[in-house]
């Protein structure tokens, strides 16, 4: 009995326990449900939602020709919510055939039976984000939305459609080192880079659940904060300048077979950067713009560092250009080193400023920088200071390397003849371009830029003016002179710029030739070669540099590589730049004009000679007739009636050209055939009634 009443109270105390216990439990889940609900149904939510970032759309870039050079394409990656409370069996039944059909016949991945089965199999496993497109355009997005099942709407149809943004640059790699990439998992170069504050715009926030398999969607009852999209930029590049800068150094090099390459062109007056190039070899022996020269490629600049000398013996009142220096046949020495000239160089005993620079004589601006300064070498120093050589140009591109002019303290007893023709210091092409831009420009120094304006939604919010210093770098004499020298280096017979003299407008440069090196490694054996200038020079609209570095070939100075590309770039420019034409003065009746070789349409040629007395040559077998100018290349024209209403003759131009000129004057077009206008309905010189209907006939 005491042992059956010992197992009874075990039980019953056992018992006592468990509901000790239970009630325990069953307390701890009530205070869990009332009172700490909140607390854990937070850390529930931080388990399985998440904030996300949704990208701004990024801002655009254009040219100063209203040209798109930069912009941010969208593209849709595309989700099928298959746990979709609203997409009923019998909704998903009617259209899994279709929708595979139309799988298959857009994607072609795999067969209409296998899309099929995946997707039987992801309504069954009630899948929230089967993938269906990775990368889907808008156009491709409108089709998918009006496919089987999708059409059915946004909840019964289940499609998920999350943007992404895709950076775009419409015209390839023209000025890509200047436009610049955005690159995931390395580092932004260009404006991309310098101007992504701008451009960037700021993020919004979408609230994201976790779904099985990691995955996370968004919560669709859940507000979103809207990204605010970024500034658009227009640059001062003008495509049209840059096409030209690429094209021609680009056939360039591969002519020379050169390392790489680069040519800026910059507007005198304001600073605008017009066109910037850089190219260099890549692994297939083309050309590519892999590294940006222009800004960071740091070398001594050779010869055309000269000018820098003749400007600050001028500036300073040393010289003046009917001075002469005895240059010993080209032979010199300077803190116990010899320094000559090249071997043509050896006939001249003694040399004036304009000579001296023309046949780029190493000994006579040495012996000059050397008579006035050694005794006063931070005199020198302040002078380069003065032209603004010590400091970079500041530029809006990030990367620019600084100028490398050590401090007097530091000169050697050969330093002054060595950095008097361009060993010693180191600069990059654009920092000796903004140099010579001063001078063409009487003195004034303009900080070279890239970026005019900035737009919100198609309204200015900044506008960047040029910004010009207030203090001339040197007296406009001493600019004007070094002008002159540097007019000399290309009308001179004997100057090293010689090459590209042109009757038609005048070049004023510098050419120069250096060896390569880098770092503490070394001279090469490859030449640096430069030519910089402005032009047309008595009334300067461009300056630009032009350097190559490693041509090959029996000529790799300045002068017989650097400078024909230059004159190249400049004849192109000058031709196609509207601007450098003299306008007609529009206050006489009579103006005169240089006039170029023009081809029309012969009929055309025909009207025009009527009106202008113009002579022309015609051939039966020619489509076209050309203008031939008289031996003075200009033409007296006077102040001609364009406007005179009567039905123009259109035969033989192409259909958009006639209709062009027949729609201009109120004539609506009717046409049959391909090709030329043979015929028209309306014969030409009759008088125009606004609005009649004239038929073309092509051939």
């Amino acid at each position: 009995m005491n042992i059956k009443s010992n197992i009874l109270f075990r039980i019953y105390l056992i018992g006592a326990l468990c509901c000790l216990f239970g009630i325990a439990v069953l307390g701890k889940v009530y205070q869990i449900q009332t009172y700490k609900h909140g607390y854990w149904k937070s850390l529930a939510d931080s388990l399985t939602t998440n904030v996300f970032d949704i990208p701004a759309e990024r801002g655009n870039i254009y040219s100063a020709d209203d040209k798109l050079l930069a912009t941010s394409v969208p593209y849709f990656e595309l989700h099928i919510d298959f746990a979709s409370k609203a997409m009923k069996d019998e909704i998903f039944k009617r259209n899994v055939d279709s929708l595979a059909y139309y799988m298959w016949k857009n994607f072609n991945q795999n067969s209409i039976e296998e899309y099929k089965r995946q997707l039987i199999k992801a309504r069954k496993q009630k899948k929230r984000y089967f993938a269906l497109c990775d990368k889907a355009d808008y156009t491709l997005l409108k089709e998918i939305k009006e496919w089987p099942l999708f059409r059915e709407g946004k909840f019964k149809g289940g499609l998920i459609v999350e943007t992404h943004q895709e950076r775009k640059n419409p015209f390839g790699f023209l000025a890509q080192r200047t436009i610049g990439l955005i690159r995931e998992n390395a580092q932004d170069i260009g404006l991309e880079e310098a101007a992504d504050s701008l451009l960037s715009g700021v993020e919004g926030k979408l609230l994201k659940q976790k779904i099985a398999g990691g995955e996370w969607i968004p919560i669709k009852s859940t507000g979103q904060i809207e990204p605010k999209n970024g500034y658009d930029i227009i640059t001062t590049i003008d495509l049209g300048l840059q096409d030209i800068a690429e094209t021609t150094l680009h056939d360039k090099l591969l002519e020379y077979q050169a390392e790489f390459g680069c040519a800026i062109l910059m507007e005198v007056k304001t600073g605008a950067i017009k066109a910037i190039a850089n190219l260099g070899k890549t692994k297939d022996e083309n050309y590519a713009e892999i590294y940006n020269y222009a800004l960071g490629l740091s070398n001594e600049p050779g010869s055309v560092f000269k000018a820098a000398g003749y400007l600050a013996l001028f500036d300073d009142g040393f010289i003046t250009p009917l001075d002469s220096i005895n240059t010993n046949h080209a032979s010199a020495v300077f803190g116990g080193q010899p320094l000559t000239d090249d071997g043509h160089n050896t006939q001249y005993t003694f040399l004036t400023p304009g000579k001296a620079l023309a046949i780029s004589s190493n000994v006579a601006i040495a012996k000059w920088i050397n008579k006035f300064y050694a005794k006063d070498k931070q005199k020198y120093y302040k002078k380069l200071e003065q032209f603004g050589l010590t400091s970079t140009t500041k530029i809006d591109l990030k990367g620019e390397a600084s100028p490398m002019i050590r401090k007097p303290e530091k000169w050697s007893g050969m330093s002054l003849a060595w950095m008097a023709h361009g060993y010693e210091v180191k600069f990059t092409p654009l920092q000796i371009l903004a140099f010579y831009n001063a001078i063409a420009n009487g003195g004034t120094r303009v900080k070279p830029y890239l970026v005019q304006q900035v737009l919100d939604n198609g309204t200015v919010i900044r506008d960047y003016k040029p910004q010009v210093n207030k203090v001339k770098i040197c007296k406009p004499q001493a600019a004007q002179w070094a002008k002159e020298l540097m007019l000399r280096v290309v009308e001179d017979p004997n100057g090293t710029g010689r090459g590209i003299y042109t009757s038609h407008y005048r070049i004023a440069g510098k050419t120069g030739t250096a060896k390569m090196s880098f770092g503490n490694t070394g001279y090469t054996n490859k030449n640096l070669s430069s030519f910089v200038g402005f032009f047309p020079a008595d009334d300067p609209m461009y300056s630009c540099i032009v350097v190559v570095g490693g041509p090959q070939g029996m000529l790799t100075t300045g002068g017989a590589v650097s400078a024909p590309i230059f004159r190249i770039m400049a004849d192109k420019i000058i031709t196609s730049n509207i601007k450098s034409n003299k306008a007609i003065n529009k206050d006489s009746t009579i103006a005169e004009l240089p006039m170029p070789i023009v081809m029309a349409s012969t009929d055309v040629i025909k009207n025009i000679n009527k009106k202008l007395r113009i002579n022309f040559e015609l051939r039966e077998d020619w489509d076209f007739a050309m203008i031939k100018t008289d031996s003075t290349n200009k033409r007296m024209i006077g102040q001609i009636d364009f406007n005179k209403k009567t039905i123009p003759n259109v035969k033989g131009l192409l259909l958009d050209d006639a209709i062009y000129l027949l729609e201009n004057v109120g004539l609506k077009v009717v046409f049959s055939g391909k090709g030329k206008v043979i015929n028209q309905s309306i014969s030409a010189g009759m008088p125009i009634n606004k609005g009649s209907l004239i038929q073309l006939y092509l051939n």
